[in-house]
Order: C-alpha cells, then sequence, then structure tokens
C-alpha cells in the first residue's frame, strides 16, 4: 500500500495511515469497548472513541459519527457495516469501521415501545 501524501507530510515517515500506531486496540484494557465492526446486527451502541489518525478521522467524524453518539448496527456481517445514526442510514467499510470504538447500550424502554 502506497503511503498518501498526507501520511509523508504529518507523520513524517514512509507508512500508510492505518499503522500501527493509529489503530484503537491499544485502548485501556479494563474497558468494555470494542471495535464497531465485532457487533452483532441490531446492537445499539454509544461511540466512545476514533483512531488517532487524521484522514479516516475527519470522514467519520464527517458521516456523524461521534464521541457520544448512539448507533445501531443494521447490519455488520463480512464486508461494509451498515449503521443507523441520528436517523440517517450510513455505510462504512470495514477498515472505518473498525477504528471506531464503541460500547453496548441498553435498548431505552420508551423509545422501543414506540416502534
Amino acid at each position: 500500500m502506497k503511503p498518501s501524501r498526507h501520511c509523508r507530510k504529518h507523520h513524517g515517515r514512509q507508512e500508510s495511515c492505518l499503522g500501527p500506531e493509529h489503530h484503537v486496540q491499544d485502548h485501556e484494557p479494563d474497558s468494555k469497548a470494542r471495535d464497531l465492526a465485532s457487533f452483532p446486527d441490531g446492537s445499539l451502541v454509544r461511540i466512545e472513541r476514533v483512531g488517532d489518525c487524521p484522514c479516516p478521522r475527519c470522514r467519520i467524524f464527517a458521516l456523524g459519527l461521534t464521541p457520544g453518539t448512539l448507533v445501531e448496527v443494521v447490519s455488520g456481517g463480512h464486508g461494509p457495516c451498515r449503521l443507523k445514526v441520528r436517523d440517517a442510514d450510513v455505510v462504512v467499510g470495514r477498515g472505518i469501521a473498525e477504528k471506531i470504538l464503541a460500547v453496548e447500550e441498553e435498548p431505552c424502554p420508551v423509545c422501543a415501545a414506540r416502534r
């Protein structure tokens, strides 16, 4: 994979944005957060943290996937992840979904009754 111009400029080396220094797996071991791609279909999650690399981070934030946001995982399976974010359907690739850490939330009983 050829490194982007952004990476050479901001990180000062010939590595891509997807290098190990930008993986969110290095979070606190006692945290219940895991990457968005690992949740089963129908899960309701709250975004806790997004990877540190500016390239995908800007795109993730532009899609409305910011820390504290509630997200429903419509379909995760193998391949792109389809999400329901702020009453909008969003599809993100698996690589992007793996850069987003989230924790599972209990569904609100009032909201569940309205469905």
